[in-house]
């Protein structure tokens, strides 16, 4: 069995709260006549670009770096289509420069063909020739690169 005391508020020495006043409340108020106007434009005079200034300048900036920007556009156009004709103009010597290497290649393959397939014979008795194939018939077609580099 628990028992609980409860003291009374003179026994504990405190007060729960005090009771509000009856007075009326103190309030601030105005002086009479009330109080000095201030004068704003004083403190605050002008300064700095109207506002239709500001716009004007904004897009005259605006149109300037557009001016550029196009003029920069119209540069680089002018470099590509140099360079372009600078490739096109070089194509038929990098494609000959291509084919004398391709042949290089296809005559060591040749050699080296005719060296392997010399006691090489068909089914009718004639010598195996360099280069024939038994694949492509009529029609020439440049071997696979591939094929060079396995050699």
């Amino acid at each position: 069995n628990i028992k609980i005391k409860v003291r009374s508020k003179e026994q504990q020495g405190e007060k729960m709260s005090l009771r509000p006043s009856t007075a009326p409340p103190i309030q601030d108020m105005p002086p009479p006549g009330g109080y000095k106007k201030i004068d704003f434009g004083r403190y605050l005079p002008d300064r700095g670009p109207k506002g239709w200034q500001l716009w004007a300048g904004a897009v005259t900036i605006m149109a300037f770096g557009y001016y550029r920007l196009g003029q920069h556009n119209q540069r680089l156009v002018q470099q590509k289509m140099q360079e372009r004709k600078v490739r096109y103009a070089l194509a038929p010597l990098l494609q000959a420069e291509a084919d004398r290497e391709y042949m290089e290649r296809e005559l060591v393959a040749l050699r080296r063909e005719a060296e392997i397939m010399k006691d090489v014979v068909d089914e009718n008795g004639n010598k195996w020739v360099p280069g024939s194939s038994q694949f492509y018939g009529g029609q020439w077609m440049p071997r696979k690169i591939g094929h060079f580099i396995r050699h």
